[in-house]
C-alpha cells in the first residue's frame, strides 16, 4: 500500500510540474503571438498619411526618375509614395534670393503624393538661375519693423529638401542658408 501512495504521489507531482510547464509555455506563446501579430498588422495597415510619409522621407532611399517629362522622387520602400515637381508658377523675388549672381528666382509647387494622390503642396524656390532649389523659408519678427527668414531643420520641408533639394556649388542647406542670410532653427 505505501508504494501505492508513492505512486500516486509521484503521479500527483509530475502531473502539476508537467501543467505548470505547459501553462508557462502557454501564456508565453500567447504573448510571443499577440506580439508577432500587431507587428504584421503594422506591416499591414494601410500607409496614407502624411507622417507615414514623413516617416519614409527620414528612413527610405529615393530614387528621381523623370516621368511624363516630370521630375519625380519615388521611394524604394513603398513606390506608392512620390515626390513630383509642379510646373514654374511665378517669378519670385525677395531679399534672400538677391543676395546670388543670377538675381533670377522662381517659385515652383512640389507635390507629395501616396498613391498618386496629392496628401500635400509645398513651394520651392529656384534661386541663382535655377542652379539652387530649396523651400520657401518662413517669416519671423525682429524687433519692431524688421524681420528674418528662417529654416526649420525639423520642418517636412527641410526634410523635402534633403531628398530633391540642389545647392549648386554649395554641399547642403546650413550653406545655402549662410549665403542667403536664412537664419536656422531646430
Amino acid at each position: 500500500m505505501n508504494e501505492f501512495f508513492m505512486f500516486a504521489a509521484g503521479a500527483a507531482v509530475g502531473g502539476l510540474l508537467s501543467w505548470l510547464i505547459t501553462h508557462r509555455y502557454y501564456i508565453k506563446a500567447g504573448q510571443d503571438q499577440k506580439r508577432e501579430l500587431e507587428g504584421l498588422s503594422e506591416k499591414l495597415r494601410t500607409k496614407n498619411t502624411l507622417t507615414d510619409f514623413e516617416r519614409l522621407l527620414e528612413t527610405s532611399k529615393w530614387s528621381k526618375e523623370i516621368i511624363d517629362g516630370s521630375e519625380v522622387w519615388i521611394a524604394r520602400n513603398d513606390n506608392t509614395f512620390q515626390i513630383s515637381q509642379g510646373e514654374r508658377t511665378r517669378d519670385f523675388q525677395e531679399r534672400w534670393t538677391k543676395v546670388h549672381p543670377d538675381g533670377n528666382s522662381s517659385a515652383y509647387p512640389v507635390y507629395l503624393k501616396i498613391n498618386n494622390n496629392v496628401v500635400k503642396e509645398l513651394t520651392f524656390i529656384s534661386v541663382d538661375g535655377g542652379r539652387i532649389f530649396v523651400p520657401m523659408p518662413e517669416l519671423r519678427p525682429v524687433g519692431e519693423k524688421d524681420f528674418e527668414y528662417f529654416w526649420n531643420m525639423n520642418s517636412l520641408d527641410i526634410k523635402v529638401c534633403k531628398v530633391i533639394g540642389t545647392y549648386y556649388i554649395y554641399n547642403d542647406i546650413p550653406e545655402v542658408a549662410k549665403r542667403s542670410h536664412i537664419a536656422l532653427v531646430e
